[in-house]
């Protein structure tokens, strides 16, 4: 019988819950034009995530839903104006055989400046320095984007394969 999660399992290691951590080192201001940004490996609070998927346009999701997925992170990044999350970007998965990326947002009002390219390139200088050979990442690209994805080597998968989904 299959273990609940976090609890250890003979002869295995347990099954890591909360594997996000900050990594300070990624910390940077950003000056593009006269505005400056901060970008930081951080977890954005709830309320201000969701409110970003929100004016995004991006499926709402619970406050429950987000307060057990965000600390599952195995990376995340944001860009702040201040005090506002303008962007992020995550990774999510088992941290070997499989890498998603989700949560790519940027507010419609900081769109088409560059943060989309800044956010992909901090996910994916993740990807390069911890995903092992063999590894499987993959994304779900909104109609508008797939330009930005192409830009870092990520191609349809189709016809060979078709991205599916299941909503609760």
């Amino acid at each position: 019988m299959p273990s609940a999660l976090g609890r250890k399992r003979p002869g295995h290691p347990p099954i890591m819950r909360g594997v996000f951590q900050q990594r300070d080192t990624s910390d940077r201001r950003i000056s593009m034009g006269n505005r400056s940004f901060d970008q930081r490996s951080e977890l954005p609070a709830i309320q201000e995530y969701r409110q970003l998927r929100a004016v995004c346009g991006l499926s709402p999701k619970s406050a429950d839903a987000a307060s057990k997925g965000l600390p599952n992170s195995l990376f995340c990044t944001t860009i702040r104006d201040g005090k506002s999350l303008i962007a992020m970007g995550r990774v999510v998965g088992d941290g070997g055989c499989n890498f998603e990326i989700v949560d790519v947002a940027v507010h419609p009002d900081y769109q088409r400046q560059g943060l989309g390219t800044l956010i992909m390139d901090s996910i994916m200088s993740y990807i390069e320095e911890h995903a092992p050979q063999s590894a499987y990442v993959s994304l779900i690209a909104d109609a508008e984007s797939p330009a930005l994805y192409s830009k870092f080597g990520f191609q349809p998968t189709a016809p060979d394969s078709i991205g599916m989904a299941y909503k609760v």
